[in-house]
This record gives structure tokens, sequence and C-alpha cells, in this order.
């Protein structure tokens, strides 16, 4: 190589170097899309609308909701992935599709570690379990004592094959020995609508639940989550019911495409950090059942993701759950 080429290039690599900082320090000026990888409507396109309109106003910038929907999350994630890397596309994603998917999906277009930059969990929800109010089943020993009586005839509905309506069921048949029966719906509601109907006996499933269970058409028999939750501080956790490793916290968390600058990945933690800190934020999420994260580093997502990822894929493998 000349020399002549060697400080060509030099050159290049320094200006890139002070263009960086320039380029970081002027975001943003235009609005930001911010993807939820499904559809609209229900909790996770509620919250995404939250921190969409807090960091609009401390960012200066519309922060525009563009819903991704398809195949359990992963078109969404797949767009975000090949966005351009220039903090002008975030993404709100959820555990299902990052912690889960993996394991039950064979050539899965995307890493959820590899292919990201991780901004922070923004926040975490518990998972309840129900039955109808009329039901025989008033707690979860008689959940247990009812499904060993009755081998696959006890049945369950969920938010459709690989869901955590899915998950948690089969977690429960693995602890306790027990074999219930699945029944898939297309989403959360219409599975709650399936146990309202009789058509199933229990849903674990998320705390849009509570509503039902406050009008006293459910009873709650334990949430899953390591802290009983706030909105339904007297339902149990599944750790004082006896059933300790029973036990899931759906979270969600800000993605960013890979090569998205430092600079940028920082202020939208930070900004994401104080949008989550605020009264008024605070009441909505109260209102929505749902808790900011407890911690909104990017370290701590990763080690989130990849921690859960670990938990679930042997209850997954051994379930054989599978999603083509």
């Amino acid at each position: 190589m000349t020399l002549s080429r060697r400080g060509a290039l030099a050159a290049l690599a320094t200006s890139a170097l002070w263009q960086a900082p320039a380029f970081a320090s002027e975001w943003p000026s235009r609005p930001i899309r911010l993807v939820w990888p499904f559809a609209t409507g229900g909790l996770g396109a509620n919250l995404t609308r939250v921190l969409g309109d807090g960091l609009s106003q401390r960012l200066g910038q519309p922060v525009v909701i563009d819903p991704k929907p398809g195949a359990g999350g992963v078109l969404g994630f797949q767009y975000t992935k090949q966005a351009t890397p220039d903090g002008y596309t975030i993404m709100l994603g959820t555990n299902s599709t990052s912690t889960l998917l993996p394991s039950m999906q064979k050539n899965l277009p995307f890493d959820p570690i590899k292919d990201f930059e991780h901004i922070g969990m923004a926040y975490t929800s518990g998972n309840v379990i129900v039955v109808r109010a009329d039901s025989d089943i008033k707690s979860l020993k008689d959940l247990r004592d009812k499904a060993k009586a009755n081998p696959g005839k006890l049945t369950y509905g969920s938010a459709g094959n690989g869901s955590t309506y899915h998950l948690m069921p089969a977690l429960f048949d693995q602890l306790n020995g027990t074999q219930m029966l699945h029944v898939p719906y297309r989403g959360g509601s219409p599975a709650y609508l399936g146990l309202l109907s009789g058509e199933v006996d229990v849903v674990f499933g998320d705390l849009s639940a509570l509503p039902q269970v406050q009008a006293g058409k459910m009873r709650a028999l334990g949430v899953t989550s390591r802290q009983r939750v706030p909105a339904a501080p007297d339902i149990p956790t599944t750790a004082e019911l006896g059933m300790p490793d029973l036990r899931m916290e759906s979270f969600y968390g800000l993605f960013a495409p890979k090569g998205t600058p430092k600079a940028i990945i920082d202020r939208l933690s930070t900004e994401m950090a104080a949008v989550l800190a605020t009264p008024t934020v605070q009441r909505q999420l109260e209102t929505l059942s749902t808790q900011a994260a407890p911690d909104t580093s990017p370290a701590y997502f990763v080690k989130r993701i990849r921690e859960e990822a670990a938990r679930w894929k042997p209850v997954i493998d051994k379930a054989g759950i599978t999603i083509e």
C-alpha cells in the first residue's frame, strides 16, 4: 500500500471518529419510529403508547407507534433488525419473542442478543392463574389434585401454541406430574372468553383478567411473579402457595438495530428511565397492572434475556413445544 493511500485511509478513519459524536449530538432531528411487533390493542400496545408519549415529550420529536404484527413478533424483530441503525427506529419487544421463541422455532431469522443494541428493560408484569368463579377449583392445590385425578381431562386455554399462556401450564404439569389438555385460542382475550363460557377449566394468563376477578366472574388462584401484584395485593404468589418454581414474569424492553451509535443508546436509556420515573406514568402503569422495571440499564436487560432463555429452554424441550 502506498504512503498516500495509507494517509487517505487514516484521514477517512479520523473523519469517521469525529463525525459519530457530531451525528449523535444532533439526534434527534426528525420523528422516531417505535415498532410494536404485535397487533394494536391490548396491554402491550398501551404500554408502547405510554412510553412513546413520554419519550416524545423528553426528546422534542414525535415518536410514532408502528405496529408490525405477525409470526409471534418475528416480523417486527426482523423489521427492526434490518432498519438503518441511526436512532430513528427502535422497538418495544417482549420476552415471549426474545427469550422463548428461540427455543421453539428453528431457523429463527434473528438473534435477540447479537442482532440488536439493547436500550433497557422498561416494564415487568405478573401473570395470573384463573378459573371461573363457580368452579370447584378453589386453590392451586385443588388444581393440582384435580389434574392428578383426571389425567388428560382438565383443560387449559392459551393465547396460542408457544405463548406464555401455553408455557406456564406446561411447567405446572412438569412440576406436579400432571397432564392437562391444551386448548389453543387466537389470543388471550378469546382464551378468557373460552374460560367464562365453560369451554376450558383454567387459564394461566396475564393481568388483563383482573377486572373479571374483581367483578366476581373469575377466581384467581395465584400470581406467578416474585412478589404480589400491587394492583391485586390479596392474591398470593405461587411461591407462597408452595410452588416457587412455577414462576413467570412478562417483561418489555427497548431494542435498536445493531450498530446504532452508543451515544444514542445511552441517551435513549437515560430518557426512558426518566419517563418511567414520572408520577404520571407511574399512575398509568398502576392502572395497567404493570410496573417499571427494577433496573432499566442495557446490561440488566441483556442479563435477563439470557437468564430467562436458559431457564425456559429445558421446559420447552421436555414439553416438545415447537413452532413452524
